[in-house]
């Protein structure tokens, strides 16, 4: 495996936030810690944007697998094209830093008795993410649903914590056979506080440094009783264990919007919150899958159109209604990255210049505004704790 070189480490002594200098082989120090979603955007998008010209871009696919049949069936294919799509390459991406992850919605060992029986996937799977190796996520459950849509009481697990770990022990030590890429562990938010205790603990313990933690669709809102709780052990534990210098976090699969109304002119950001997470890259936006049906009123269409094409402000921390009848959803969702990337960078600023990040936040009228502040209010989160080792 490559080390990740992180020249310095200055974090915030009020919050999560911090800044980690560091570089990677392949990427200008000056790259943009905003990801930018591969899948939507393209060459025209990307060559028209002045913006990104002269940065250093991370391209980010993110695939979720549903079965295990759909591993099976990339094995056995011959069409360079499905193999290809599956991976999501794009041609003109060949020369670009390129990261792919999947998030697996069963449990492979259900199907298999170890993970060398799939050795042809994860050579692709290995070749396809050129510059950084990032282990799958396994979703540890999920809500059933009834015949008329209604979800039910109880979740169905997926995977219990110590499967979790064998699968990602197996896939470290395949990975690390390779030697030439960063590997990063994954962390889901569906494990319960003590679950995640134990992961993390076992991950540093095997000096395994470079997380990702998988939103899967979740907010980034430390406000949120279980966001912030898991999140918070996550850092508090990184933190209080001597190697917090070594450790990187990628957030990604994040939630756009805090919460999302389609009556309502402008919604909560999100995912401008992820450095308030503890990220040190901010991955691709993930929102919940929901079916808007088609609607034969043209205005009820044209407001459900406006709604998918809302543009962050980076004045505000909203996300606005944009007045249009069609989406350009390539240039929408890579415009947005880019309004992101730059507020990152001018958070970044601050930070340097005044050694704290809380001034600059209260600037935005939603974190003063929405659920009466709490959000600034749960930053003040450092204070003498205890340590954890």
């Amino acid at each position: 495996m490559t080390d990740i070189n992180i020249k310095e480490t200055i974090p915030d002594k009020k919050s999560f936030f911090n800044i980690k200098r560091f570089s990677f082989k392949g990427l200008n120090p000056d790259f943009l810690i905003k990801t930018i979603d591969s899948s939507n955007t393209n060459k025209k998008v990307f060559s028209e944007n002045k913006e990104l010209q002269n940065k250093g871009i991370i391209f980010e696919k993110n695939k979720m697998i549903r079965k295990f049949d759909e591993i099976q069936e990339i094995i056995n294919e011959s069409d360079d094209k499905k193999i290809n799509d599956f991976f999501g390459r794009k041609a003109w991406l060949d020369d670009k830093f390129t990261i792919f992850h999947a998030t697996l919605k069963f449990n492979p060992y259900n199907h298999i008795k170890k993970l060398e029986e799939i050795s042809g996937f994860l050579h692709y799977y290995y070749s396809y993410s050129k510059n950084i190796v990032i282990i799958p996520n396994i979703v540890k459950n999920y809500t059933p649903y009834d015949e008329e849509g209604n979800a039910l009481k109880n979740k169905v697990d997926i995977i219990s914590l110590s499967e979790y770990i064998r699968f990602v022990d197996e896939m470290y030590e395949f990975f690390e056979q390779m030697n030439n890429k960063p590997i990063l562990v994954p962390i889901s938010l569906r494990f319960n506080i003590g679950e995640i205790e134990s992961l993390i603990e076992h991950y540093l313990k095997k000096e395994r440094f470079y997380f990702w933690i998988d939103f899967e669709s979740s907010p980034a809102d430390l406000s949120n009783g279980l966001i912030g709780g898991r999140v918070g052990l996550i850092n508090h534990f990184l933190r209080n264990s001597n190697q917090f210098d070594k450790c990187l976090i990628l957030a990604t699969n994040v939630r756009r919007e805090i919460i999302s109304n389609i009556k309502d002119i402008i919604s909560p950001a999100s995912d401008v919150l992820s450095t308030l997470c503890g990220a040190n890259i901010v991955g691709v936006d993930r929102d919940p899958q929901r079916a808007f049906p088609k609607q034969e009123d043209p205005l009820k269409q044209k407001k459900i159109i406006e709604h998918k094409a809302r543009t962050f402000d980076e004045r505000t921390y909203y996300y606005n209604i944009t007045k249009q009848d069609k989406i350009n959803k390539p240039l929408n969702v890579t415009s947005n990255s880019v309004k992101l990337a730059t507020e990152f960078e001018s958070q970044k600023q601050h930070f340097l210049r005044n050694l704290e990040i809380e001034t600059y936040l209260r600037s935005k009228e939603m974190l003063n505004k929405y659920n009466n502040g709490k959000i600034i209010k749960s930053l003040n989160i450092s204070g003498n704790k205890k340590k954890l080792f």
